[in-house]
């Protein structure tokens, strides 16, 4: 096979795109130490890419070695593979980048030489290196990609698309090396520039800015230049480490009103190394869930540290899978600290306005006795008329957040404001009013909410109240349930579950958690061991297991509730951690202003 054959489908595994060029060119650069970087992009990428950089540059005698396959200066022996510190230790860029474009000109100089050297190739062919003129460093400039595969280039999308992954890939060097200077031009305009030595103006006066937020911290510039500031400002920072110590965390999480309906701002790093990782993305989704609805994404930035030696980055051609030691350590640690930033900064979660439900999908049931809620929410309480004392209701049910970090660090305010009820509408929705206008609460999202938080503060007490049954259940277990059982018993208990083994496949269950002391025994622990069998290596089931024991012991649609049952639960919720979401992230409540209803009326 002809070389030049060779390298052009070797360059298939590496090069497909604009975007994994200025990738490749901008990894080389930052392994050369460059401090600042300049991008020019013509025509999405297909005329004209090319990568200015004040880095180490490559020596005169080198330059040629540079372009031949697997030929790299990263890497001394075998030993270096399992201590990768570098980006590009393959030594395939360049080879491949030259083989697939009409030409390619590169130009580099170090700090001690008299010249710079220039090599150019012409449809992967060169003619030797020529003298030059340059500033220390090196610029790289591909012209008329994929000329020589017209097939290749047919199958480019569209300049928009194409447009979009080169900026995607700019900004992910940017996120994974804030401390770099890197300027994009795009078709004569600059749609990404970021500077370290830059500062964020602050915010307006009526935003927030959580506490710990650094706005002057190159991470923080970085989000701003990539995504937008002010989305940027209200981030939560991110920093933590494994018990251990062999892995550490560092970024932001977007606040939840900054979310989309797309995964576009969920960026994760290994070691740098931008990756696209299901589980560490799922890890991302599972923290945000109590704050987000359905189909919501959150803006986050997650850089991961790992030894060399716990990561394989050589499982993918292009580099963007990695392969981690201990992928379970990881993901409970991501999980773990986002959540515990969102629940500090949980007073800031605004209410949302949900789509609105058509009569048609409700189920009214017109002859249903009024009942209690289950778990002893149901208990008589005079409606409130006028303001709660916040101070008694957080006496009387402390939330079940972290510990302080301070002895001084004052206890947070209730999330929601006091809400006054009005009554029911069609047997599932809470009608109340609130300071700033008519408030729509879900009966049974909000009793999910308050059944799922009591139950994970009942896990983290010495023994979790139980509601002992009359008469003992016998369930037989599916054939997975049973094989899984020791591992799924001490959850169970965690949760409030008394059961145990009755056989080889039966199940003895005697109690059941008492914030669901109302609901079907038997549907409850089925749906639980559901959750508890499913995903075994997923570290936070257990999590969604209280969410399902929460969702089958809760009150349900087309229950009719009376008023002093209406106010309990409304109160219960006022003393959630996070009263907006459900454990599944539909919103609990929705806000109807008052300047909305009376521009209705046409009263304003």
């Amino acid at each position: 096979m002809p070389e030049l054959v060779a390298a052009q489908i070797a360059a298939g595994e590496v090069i497909e795109r604009p975007a994994a060029v200025l990738k490749e060119l901008l990894e080389n650069a930052f392994d050369a130490g460059a401090q600042r970087i300049t991008v020019e992009i013509e025509r999405a990428g297909r005329e004209r890419i090319a990568v200015h950089d004040d880095g180490a540059g490559i020596p005169a005698a080198d330059v040629p070695l540079a372009f031949h396959r697997h030929a790299t200066s990263k890497l001394t022996s075998v030993d270096d593979l399992s201590a990768l510190v570098s980006y590009g230790f393959r030594g395939e860029a360049l080879p491949a980048i030259a083989a697939a474009a009409g030409s390619l000109r590169l130009t580099t100089r170090t700090a001690d030489a008299a010249a710079a050297c220039e090599i150019e190739f012409e449809l992967g062919r060169s003619g030797g290196p020529q003298p030059a003129a340059r500033a220390p460093g090196t610029s790289v400039e591909v012209i008329d990609l994929f000329a020589g595969q017209p097939a290749r280039r047919a199958f480019l999308a569209g300049a928009r698309a194409e447009r979009a992954a080169l900026l995607r890939a700019a900004g992910d060097a940017v996120l994974a090396n804030p401390d770099r200077s890197l300027r994009v031009v795009l078709d004569g305009r600059t749609p990404l520039e970021h500077t370290p030595s830059d500062a964020l103006q602050p915010l307006e006066a009526n935003d927030e800015i959580h506490d710990g937020a650094h706005l002057d911290a190159p991470l923080r510039l970085a989000a701003a230049a990539v995504f937008n500031p002010d989305a940027a400002r209200r981030a939560f920072g991110l920093e933590a480490h494994s018990a251990r110590g062999e892995i550490a965390l560092d970024g932001l999480a977007g606040a939840p009103q900054d979310a989309r309906r797309t995964r576009d701002r969920l960026r994760l790093f290994v070691n740098g190394r931008p990756v696209n990782d299901r589980r560490l993305a799922f890890a991302v989704q599972e923290a945000y869930r109590d704050w987000l609805g359905s189909g919501e994404f959150p803006l986050a930035v997650v850089r991961l540290r790992v030894p060399p030696d716990a990561v394989d980055v050589n499982v993918h051609p292009a580099k963007a899978e990695v392969k981690l030691r201990d992928p379970d350590a990881a993901f409970s640690l991501l999980q773990r600290t986002i959540r515990a930033a969102l629940a500090e900064g949980r007073s800031a979660a605004p209410l949302r306005l949900g789509r609105s439900t058509r009569h048609a999908d409700l189920e009214y049931a017109a002859d249903q006795p009024q009942q209690a809620l289950p778990g002893g929410l149901g208990r008589t309480r005079a409606v409130a008329e006028a303001a709660v004392d916040h101070t008694a209701l957080e006496t009387d049910h402390e939330p079940f957040t972290s510990e302080p970090s301070s002895p001084e660090q004052r206890r947070p305010q209730p999330a929601l404001p006091p809400l006054r009820t009005i009554g029911q509408l069609h047997r599932t929705f809470i009608i109340a009013e609130g300071p700033a206008g008519l408030v729509l609460v879900d009966q049974h999202g909000a009793h999910e909410r308050i059944v799922y938080e009591r139950l994970l503060q009942a896990a983290n007490a010495t023994s979790a109240a139980a509601q002992p049954l009359l008469t003992p259940i016998l369930l037989t277990l599916d054939a997975d349930e049973a094989v899984h059982w020791n591992t799924t018993a001490e959850q169970l208990r965690s949760l409030g579950f008394d059961a145990e083994p009755f056989g080889d496949r039966v199940l003895r269950l005697r109690a059941i958690p008492a914030a669901c002391s109302a609901a079907d025994a038997e549907r409850l622990i089925r749906g639980v061991l559901a959750e508890l069998s499913s995903d075994r290596g997923d570290p936070e089931r257990f999590d969604r297991a209280a969410a399902a024991t929460a969702c089958h012991g809760s009150v349900r649609r087309g229950q009719a509730l009376d008023q002093a049952t209406m106010a309990s639960l409304l109160r219960d919720l006022e003393r959630c951690r996070n009263p907006h979401a459900c454990p599944h992230g539909r919103p609990t409540l929705i806000e109807i202003s008052s300047d909305d209803v009376l521009r209705k009326f046409g009263r304003k």
